[in-house]
Protein backbone atom coordinates (compact mmCIF):
# COMPACT_ATOMS: atom_id res chain seq x y z
CA UNK A 1 0.00 0.00 0.00
CA UNK A 2 1.01 3.46 -0.95
CA UNK A 3 1.89 5.92 1.66
CA UNK A 4 3.42 9.99 2.02
CA UNK A 5 5.03 11.22 5.35
CA UNK A 6 3.64 14.74 6.67
CA UNK A 7 5.39 16.67 9.22
CA UNK A 8 3.24 17.61 11.96
CA UNK A 9 2.93 21.47 12.22
CA UNK A 10 2.86 21.52 15.97
CA UNK A 11 5.44 18.93 17.22
CA UNK A 12 6.68 18.03 14.07
CA UNK A 13 6.84 14.27 14.14
CA UNK A 14 6.23 12.49 10.80
CA UNK A 15 3.03 11.02 9.87
CA UNK A 16 2.45 8.28 7.82
CA UNK A 17 -0.47 9.30 5.29
CA UNK A 18 -2.09 5.92 3.49
CA UNK A 19 -2.50 6.92 -0.47
CA UNK A 20 -6.37 6.67 -0.10
CA UNK A 21 -6.42 9.09 2.47
CA UNK A 22 -5.52 11.79 0.44
CA UNK A 23 -7.36 15.24 1.29
CA UNK A 24 -8.49 13.71 4.25
CA UNK A 25 -7.68 15.65 7.21
CA UNK A 26 -6.19 13.69 9.70
CA UNK A 27 -4.43 14.35 13.12
CA UNK A 28 -0.95 13.67 14.44
CA UNK A 29 0.39 10.21 16.73
CA UNK A 30 2.16 12.14 18.53
CA UNK A 31 0.50 15.38 19.73
CA UNK A 32 -2.63 14.54 18.13
CA UNK A 33 -2.65 18.14 16.68
CA UNK A 34 -4.98 18.19 13.45
CA UNK A 35 -2.83 17.59 10.23
CA UNK A 36 -3.71 19.62 6.94
CA UNK A 37 -5.38 17.62 4.05
CA UNK A 38 -2.01 16.09 2.19
CA UNK A 39 -3.07 16.29 -1.66
CA UNK A 40 -0.32 14.03 -3.65
CA UNK A 41 -2.14 14.76 -7.40
CA UNK A 42 -3.27 17.62 -8.97
CA UNK A 43 -6.60 18.71 -8.24
CA UNK A 44 -8.76 20.51 -11.03
CA UNK A 45 -10.83 23.64 -10.15
CA UNK A 46 -13.24 25.99 -11.56
CA UNK A 47 -14.53 29.16 -10.92
CA UNK A 48 -17.04 27.69 -8.48
CA UNK A 49 -15.05 26.16 -6.41
CA UNK A 50 -11.62 28.07 -6.58
CA UNK A 51 -12.11 30.25 -4.23
CA UNK A 52 -13.45 28.53 -1.59
CA UNK A 53 -10.34 25.33 -1.92
CA UNK A 54 -7.82 28.18 -1.98
CA UNK A 55 -9.73 29.96 1.46
CA UNK A 56 -9.75 26.19 3.28
CA UNK A 57 -6.25 24.92 2.86
CA UNK A 58 -3.81 25.68 5.10
CA UNK A 59 -0.81 25.17 3.26
CA UNK A 60 1.31 26.50 0.54
CA UNK A 61 -0.80 26.03 -2.72
CA UNK A 62 0.73 25.88 -6.32
CA UNK A 63 -1.93 26.70 -9.02
CA UNK A 64 -1.07 26.08 -12.44
CA UNK A 65 -3.74 27.76 -15.12
CA UNK A 66 -4.32 27.51 -18.79
CA UNK A 67 -6.69 28.46 -21.47
CA UNK A 68 -7.04 26.75 -24.99
CA UNK A 69 -6.56 29.57 -26.66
Amino acid sequence: MTSFQLKCPGCGAVNRIPADKEGVSGVCGNCRAKLPPLYSTPRVLNDANFDAFIAAYPGPVLAEFWAPW
